[in-house]
């Protein structure tokens, strides 16, 4: 009765009473729901907070066991970031891609899946293809295999530490990786102080094909434009039974049936299947031999010192003190470090040649495969302009060694590889050299006794150009490996005789010289034909100068330089000491495992 007539009363209440008190009551609902609300996201935050805390101390305890597991993981920071690794006793970048590929195969041949090897477009990684049904399948056979080991998941990226890469010892994959068409797969290499050696950029990449009958079917608004173009340009009779790239390669992204007849192809002594077409010498393949010569002198011998030093007195005053002073032949044993860098990262090189003064490296092993010291006696047209201090003298006779390829590159000792190359890098498949033009220029006017020597001896092949090709030429090249082309060197020879002559009979380096390997080989050979510039990603440190140490750390932080240089031009003997010590210790680190072509310890 009493609500009945407290509702009779409500009514005869005055309209603006009425609606005030619903517009409050609305108002009170309205909080309720809100407060409910915020409770309610509150216990989700919990649960959500309590939950990632729960993964995180599993995903801790899984890399925990990791770690306990086997000796050779360790953990390692990186911008805050954990990762985990693998120390090797011994490293190579085509034994890293190699790694990894062994144990994305296992994975594979134990869950009974066909795949093939696809031609990728990087040197650093292998690249298989399975088909697209089979992920899944793939996807569990690497959790049974390697669900406590350190390897990485990734979806492809330039970066060699993706942020979004996922540790399989952490637990469950992430759906963007599980669902993704192309993964990458590794585990990170260390050297014996936890340096990075290899990172995912050497993982081996797993495609997933589709078949093409069900593109075919498909529809319209579900076909990417990349799947819409491979449509039109393949008839539907070649897609009914072909199978289809996630991704562009180096040949094809549609396998016709017929295309798929058996091949395979040997990988450090794993055999593998792929097709004929995809492993088929392309048209910029090199397949052709490659060597390397360097010019070495050992600064530090007292015999070669005095020898130097006899001829330097009285030497005449065109020669710098710039070009005759003890730092032009200092050695921190960087031939050591450079021959390592070779056997790290240019696997492809066919045999190496040390040209020397009557000298041999304490620590070299004369007798190694694939090495060979040879005296200047043996190069030079006529041995009676020995001895020569002048490394223009020495590489106008380098074209001389006997058994040395068509096709070699010419290294200072100086010089290193920073990351995986190629013969492709110095050569094109039908032998045209790449030059590495610099941006640095030699200037104008005659040559001077105090400007560099690269200078004048620039100066002095524009003159020779000028006169036999009506050309100018003005910049320099690279501190980097020079592709070399043996027959161009022979050519020269003959054509400029009286100043090559004259070059090989200069004691000391002189305003008179040409630089025949690093300036008029590559000028020739480009009028002539047989040469095109390059592109050399490459890294100069002038040993001494105020960022030395800056490229240097950089030069190990990130290992994304082809080549680099460490060059040393007049260091204060106060400085030398320091710098010794740091480039030592960079080398070391950047190149910690000896070669096949050192002394065993």
């Amino acid at each position: 009765m009493r609500a009945r007539l407290k509702i009779h009363g409500e009514r005869l209440l005055p309209t603006a009473v009425r609606e005030r008190r619903e517009a409050e009551r609305q108002e009170a609902e309205a909080k309720l729901r809100e407060a409910e609300d915020a409770a309610a996201a509150r216990q989700r935050e919990a649960e959500a907070e309590a939950a990632a805390q729960k993964r995180a101390e599993q995903i801790a305890k899984r890399r925990r066991a990791m770690l306990e597991s086997d000796s050779a993981l360790r953990e390692f920071t990186v911008d805050g970031t954990a990762y985990y690794g693998r120390v090797v006793d011994t490293f190579t970048a085509s034994a890293a891609s190699a790694h990894n590929l062994g144990l994305v195969v296992s994975a594979l041949e134990a869950a009974g899946i066909d795949y093939f090897v696809v031609p990728g477009l990087s040197h650093s990684q292998h690249v298989l293809g399975v088909r697209f049904d089979d992920r899944k399948r793939f996807l569990v056979s690497l959790r049974e295999l390697y669900g406590g080991s350190p390897l990485y998941i990734a979806k492809p990226s330039p970066e060699g530490l993706p942020a979004e890469g996922t540790l399989y010892a952490d637990g469950s994959l992430p759906t963007e990786i599980k669902r993704s068409h192309t993964v990458r797969l590794g585990e990170i290499l260390l050297g014996p102080a936890g340096q990075v050696l290899a990172d995912l950029e050497f993982g081996c990449d797993v495609e997933f094909w589709r078949d093409g009958e069900k593109l075919l079917d498909l529809a319209p608004e579900k076909a990417t434009e990349r799947i819409k173009l491979l449509l039109r340009q393949n008839p539907a009779e070649v897609m009914t039974d072909a199978l289809v790239a996630p991704r562009r390669n180096a040949v094809a992204e549609v396998l016709p049936a017929p295309a798929r007849t058996p091949a395979t192809l040997t990988v450090r002594e794993r055999t593998l299947p792929s097709f004929p077409d995809f492993l088929a010498p392309r048209v910029d393949t090199v397949d052709f031999p490659v060597d390397v010569v360097y010019t070495w002198v050992d600064g530090n011998d007292a015999e070669l010192t005095a020898k130097r030093d006899s001829y330097r007195t009285g030497l005449a005053p065109t020669a710098s003190a710039r070009e005759t002073g003890a730092s032009r032949y200092v050695s921190r044993d960087e031939l050591k470090y450079s021959l390592r860098s070779l056997q790290m990262y240019g696997e492809f090189i066919r045999h190496v040649y040390i040209v020397t003064d009557g000298q041999t490296p304490s620590w070299l092993d004369p007798d190694a495969a694939g090495i060979t010291v040879v005296d200047h006696k043996e190069i030079f047209a006529d041995p009676s302009a020995l001895p020569v201090f002048n490394s223009h003298a020495i590489g106008s006779q380098l074209h001389r060694i006997p058994g040395l390829s068509e096709h070699y590159l010419y290294f200072n000792d100086d010089v290193f590889l920073g990351r995986p190359v190629t013969a492709e890098h110095f050569f094109h498949g039908n032998g045209i050299a790449r030059l590495p033009f610099s941006p640095s220029q030699f200037g104008t006017g005659d040559p001077h006794p105090d400007e560099p020597a690269p200078s004048s001896a620039g100066k002095n092949v524009r003159r020779l150009i000028l006169d036999s090709h009506s050309r100018f030429i003005t910049n320099k090249f690279m501190h980097t490996p020079h592709p070399q082309v043996r027959s161009v060197m022979q050519e020269i020879e003959e054509r400029y005789a009286d100043e090559v002559d004259r070059t090989s009979r200069s004691r000391f380096r002189a305003p008179t010289d040409i630089a025949m390997a690093s300036s008029l080989h590559h000028h020739y050979a480009y009028l002539t034909g047989r040469a095109v510039p390059g592109t050399y990603h490459f890294r100069y440190v002038h040993l001494g100068k105020d960022d030395m140490e800056q490229r240097l750390a950089e030069l190990l932080r990130t290992r994304r330089f082809d080549f680099f240089c460490l060059n040393d031009v007049d260091l204060p003997a106060e400085d030398r000491q320091r710098v010794d010590e740091q480039a030592q210790e960079f080398m070391e680190s950047y190149f910690p495992y000896p070669s096949s072509f050192e002394r065993s310890a």
